[in-house]
């Protein structure tokens, strides 16, 4: 007999996220994320694609699920996805401004209240060779790790052509922190807990608009870097990321010039049967990167430094305990006391697809993550790494001067980080060429 898992309830994260939208004063500010999957290929029929997609959806209970209720009374309600309703199609002018103005406007589509919140879209005409699939999903019912198990899921060669029902078991108990560890995790969080008021400007108040942009780098960049400093490819992409930030608030936002930066960083907690479920299963935990306008290098070894509890399976077990174990109201209170006016800051994900994507012969060659950034947020970054390629879409608040050019900084801050790594150490010439050219480590999923 099929023995049946009940869903853990939607957490305070999920109706934070759900909540918050609501109170967005624009749709730019919704809590919609997703994936942009560039084929090169022909344009394939959408009743086809539709069908395609229906036969996939009986193993995904995260794409059959609704968000309802508040509080305690909030659960997760069963809803049978419609693919003509989900699946469809829109084409748009040649070009890759015309994609992305494609992808923006339906970013700041509302969510019906009585359908699962997905939606695929097929988008052709900007390319004559090739053809677009936008992903997108409410943040309330699956967070980046979900995003990455859908699409391998669905676009994975190796996925069968039909899907047996969902066997949903109980899961096994989870083993309790250690009495220590919880300790130390408690000291880490609560050492993150006080108010920073780096992005509260009585003169220049935050907005609900967004500037939205993507930049690529090749990954063998970021490894390269990571291999010679000894750090993760995450470490290297939030170094990058403190060095534009710390530049451009210099001359743009002085409160953030000196001082550290605070980062939330999502840890996924999500375990291999909780795969497809809705709901987030990460914890958001603040780091503080490294403030002023350090060497690049020195930037690097302390970005790894902070970054370093993160990493630990102690500190995970006790996030996962927390998620899993706390009650639903100190949840709530702790959700409600990190994303207070003064303690909200930026928001920097990493995640990682490990296996090439196709639809049919169509070949998928690129992936553009889609973030979302709430009110109150000064900004949010995303970085997927995908076929030797990282991309990684940035959402602004339109409030801050000049922040634009962050991507830019962002991506000139690894090329300088890469320069510097490349520079002969040993007196082997090639070396570090050989070095980039080598596999390593990827980053931590969200």
């Amino acid at each position: 007999m099929t023995q049946m898992r009940t869903f853990l309830p939607p957490s305070a994260a999920d109706l934070f996220l759900r909540d918050l939208e609501q109170r967005a004063e624009h749709p730019d500010a919704a809590s919609t994320i997703g994936a942009v999957l560039h084929l090169s290929g022909a344009v394939p029929a959408l009743p086809d694609l539709q069908e395609y997609v229906a036969a996939r959806l009986s193993h995904l209970p995260c794409m059959a699920h609704l968000l309802h209720g508040d509080g305690r009374q909030a659960q997760w309600v069963h809803a049978l996805p419609d693919p003509a309703h989900h699946v469809s199609a829109r084409r748009v002018a040649r070009g890759p401004e015309a994609l992305e103005a494609a992808v923006q406007d339906l970013m700041r589509a509302p969510w019906p209240e009585d359908a699962p919140a997905w939606r695929l879209v097929l988008l052709h005409g900007q390319a004559a060779d090739g053809f677009a699939l936008l992903y997108l999903t409410h943040h309330a019912v699956q967070d980046g790790g979900t995003i990455v198990a859908i699409l391998e899921a669905l676009f994975s060669p190796d996925a069968p052509t039909e899907q047996p029902a969902t066997v949903l078991r109980t899961p096994p108990a989870e083993p309790r922190p250690r009495l220590r560890q919880v300790l130390r995790s408690a000291a880490v969080l609560l050492r993150h807990a006080r108010k920073h008021h780096v992005w509260t400007s009585p003169s220049q108040p935050l907005s609900s608009r967004r500037h939205t942009s993507w930049v690529q780098v090749p990954v063998v960049c970021l490894k390269a870097v990571a291999r010679a400093s000894g750090a993760s490819i995450n470490d290297v992409y939030l170094a990058a990321l403190g060095h534009a930030l710390a530049e451009w608030a210099s001359t743009s936002w002085p409160r953030a010039a000196e001082t550290p930066l605070p980062v939330m960083v999502p840890v996924s907690l999500r375990t291999a049967d909780e795969w497809a479920v809705p709901g987030n299963r990460l914890f958001l935990t603040r780091v503080d990167l490294p403030g002023g306008l350090p060497p690049l290098a020195q930037r690097l070894a302390r970005t790894s430094t902070v970054t370093a509890a993160l990493k630990l399976p102690g500190h995970r077990a006790v996030l996962r305990a927390a998620l899993t174990r706390l009650p639903a109201g100190l949840l709530q209170r702790l959700v409600t006391v990190s994303t207070a006016p003064g303690r909200l800051t930026l928001a920097a994900s990493c995640l990682v697809m490990r296996k090439r994507l196709r639809y049919g012969d169509a070949v998928v060659n690129r992936i553009d993550p889609v973030m979302c950034c709430p009110s109150g947020a000064p900004l949010a970054v995303v970085m997927l790494v995908y076929a030797g390629e990282a991309s990684v879409c940035f959402r602004i608040d339109e409030a801050l001067p000049g922040a634009e050019s962050l991507p830019a900084r962002w991506r000139q801050a690894l090329e300088d980080l890469s320069a510097a790594g490349e520079r002969p150490t040993t007196g082997r010439p090639g070396a570090a060429a050989a070095a980039a050219a080598a596999p390593g480590p990827g980053p931590s999923t969200e």
